[in-house]
């Protein structure tokens, strides 16, 4: 039989070391890139909210046109990018991340601010933009449903381009989500709410959605 040669013991530390090494520094990395897309979405937000904002108050307080308002499609792009992106922070931070839930509120802020200005435009210029609010939930017994509803409503979006859908977590600890769920009686998810006209609890095919749009 023959004896194994004895393994110096620094070879080990030095691999553990450096093991170490690579797996902080992995996590570095990972976490910086995932920092600079929260900054991305909070810069993203607070821009977002303020082309809207000015938008509005030009048409309420100085009487601007806004029919002609070229900046509406690029606002419109920018919350759809910012959804997006809030997805993106759910999977790299957790849904229960106190930073993505604040990003959430504050994107739920600015979607009723955008759904109250294509209200504006539907009644002063006559456009007939199509909303649907889609009213959600990230629970274990409801997330499955509730992803499947918005993968749904992405095929619809993609198919209608006069059409603007609002994502609200019926979860979110916001006093407007308490509002929201009172003025449209949402007591489960997934539900849509068609044109503040059509209730859909759980809709299960694109025709089903598409016929009331």
């Amino acid at each position: 039989m023959v004896n194994r040669e004895f393994q110096n013991p620094r070879r080990y530390i030095l691999a553990f070391v450096i093991g170490t090494i690579v797996f902080i520094l992995g996590f570095i990395i990972s976490y910086s890139f995932s920092y600079l897309e929260y900054q991305r979405i909070s810069n993203l937000q607070q821009q977002t909210s303020y082309d809207i904002f000015q938008d509005k108050l030009e048409y309420s307080l100085f009487n601007e046109e806004i029919c002609n308002n070229n900046s509406f499609k690029q606002i419109s792009e920018d919350l759809g990018f910012q959804g997006q992106i809030i997805n993106d922070l759910e999977k790299k931070f957790g849904k229960e991340d106190q930073k993505v839930l604040f990003r959430k509120q504050f994107y739920t802020l600015t979607e009723l601010e955008h759904f109250e200005f294509v209200r504006t435009l539907n009644k002063k210029c006559k456009t007939n933009i199509d909303t649907i609010l889609f009213f959600y939930s990230n629970e274990k017994e409801d997330l499955e449903r509730s992803e499947n509803v918005g993968a749904l409503l992405d095929v619809v979006s993609r198919k209608n381009d006069n059409l603007m859908i609002y994502s609200f977590d019926i979860n979110l600890e916001s006093d407007l989500i308490k509002i929201l769920r009172k003025r449209f009686g949402i007591e489960e998810s997934p539900i849509i709410i068609i044109n503040e006209k059509e209730k859909i609890t759980n809709p299960g095919n694109i025709e089903e959605v598409e016929k009331l749009l």
